[in-house]
Parts: structure tokens; sequence; C-alpha cells
């Protein structure tokens, strides 16, 4: 059974321009920073020695419909998302040395075109695991740490909102069977970062996935508070 986190401790709503400058200063995406703040706070849980690395799997899922033929519109209906898995060995190191490594060996696979030639591999991975729950950690089904989507959804609320008494909403779906722990929906909403956080309950229990969430946020804060030091004149 997937839950979704949607409290205001735990939902992760920030000034997106903050992120934006930090990663573009960087020639990195988005995605770099939350994996890279999904993989921190969980290696920092552990209280692990300085110099003790841990290795995390990220998935990063790929919007197709543009790469292929024929090209697709951005909203034809349809889930056309391949998906990328990397590995990092992490210990202690900035948010920003973190995202950039994490993003570059995104970049890398990308330009291998593992997006589609890896496509049936994973598929007969996935079989595999759900056939046999031992291969996988704990037999916890979990084949990575966190998912995020290369690109985030940009929505801006107009007056018809409103109108119509809507005052949130999100998209999003489940995390069943096999997959990873933390499953971030991010979404650019009216110039803020606001990202549906999605986990299997109950391996893990809501006040675990919380801790975790908010342990992101304040990662993401100091590094993008440190961003602004640097830039301001």
């Amino acid at each position: 059974m997937s839950k979704r986190i949607n409290n205001s401790n735990a939902s992760m709503k920030c000034e997106y321009g903050i992120y934006s400058r930090g990663c573009k200063s960087r020639g990195i995406k988005l995605c770099g920073a939350l994996a890279a703040a999904g993989m921190m706070a969980s290696w920092t849980s552990k209280g692990l020695p300085n110099y003790q690395r841990e290795k995390y799997a990220v998935v990063t899922l790929v919007d197709c419909r543009s790469l292929l033929d024929p090209v697709l519109p951005s909203n034809h209906a349809g889930f056309y998302h391949s998906a990328i898995l990397n590995t990092h060995d992490v210990a202690e190191e900035t948010l920003w040395e973190l995202a950039k490594r994490s993003y570059t060996s995104f970049v890398n696979a990308m330009n291998c075109n593992k997006h589609f030639s890896d496509m049936s591999d994973l598929n007969y991975l996935m079989c595999k695991a759900i056939e046999n729950p031992g291969l996988t950690p704990s037999s916890s089904l979990r084949t990575a740490l966190i998912s995020v989507f290369e690109d985030p959804i940009f929505v801006d609320s107009g007056e018809m909102d409103g109108e119509i008494g809507l005052e949130d909403f999100v998209g999003c779906a489940s995390a069943h069977g096999v997959g990873p722990s933390l499953a971030l929906f991010d979404t650019i909403r009216n110039g803020k970062l606001d990202c549906a956080c999605i986990y299997p309950w109950p391996l893990h229990s809501i006040e675990q996935i919380e801790g975790l969430v908010d342990h992101m946020k304040r990662i993401l804060v100091e590094g993008c508070s440190s961003e602004n030091q640097q830039t301001e004149p």
C-alpha cells in the first residue's frame, strides 16, 4: 500500500527561484538537487563516521514523448516515461557537490541512450525482484532509495480555481510492489516548489518518512542560503 505525505510539516513548499538559481549556475536540473538531498538525509540519519560511505540508488524518470518518432505533445495522454537507475557512494559532502555528481551520472546515461537501451533489462530485473523478494535488501522489494522526475510540472493557478473552490490538487502514481522507498512528484506551482512524497506503507512509517523529508528540506534550504550568500554583492 502506498501513502502520500500531505500535511504542512512534511510537504515541500518553497520558493522555486532559490533552487533554480543554484541549479542553473551549475548546469544541472532540480532533480539533481532533490536526489542529493534525499541521499544526504538518509546517510546523516545513520550517524555514520564522516569517512564511511554508503551506496544509494536513484531512479530518474524521463518523459520520452519528445524523443519519439513521431514526436508526441507533452499533454498526450498515457505513460511515456522511461527510467534511468544510477548508484552513488555517499559520505560527508555538500548538497551541490552531490547534486552535480548525481546529475552528471544521469546525463552520461542519457547520452549513452540508456533510457531506451536499458528498458528491457530494467523490466526484467523488476519482474525477477517481484518473483524473488530476497534479491532486494531485507526482502523489502525496494530497488532504490528515491525516485525523481527529470523535469518538474509547471502549474499556475488561475482565477477559475478560486471560483470553483479548488484549493489544492496533486497528481501522482502509487509505489506498489517493487520500487523506491520515496517517490518525489515535484510541481512548480505559482512559482513555488511543491513536492508530493509517496512511500510504501507499512514498510516505512509516516514518522520515519516525515523525519527524512524534513531533513531534506533543511538541507535544501541551507544549501540555497549558502548559494545566496555567495551571489550577494
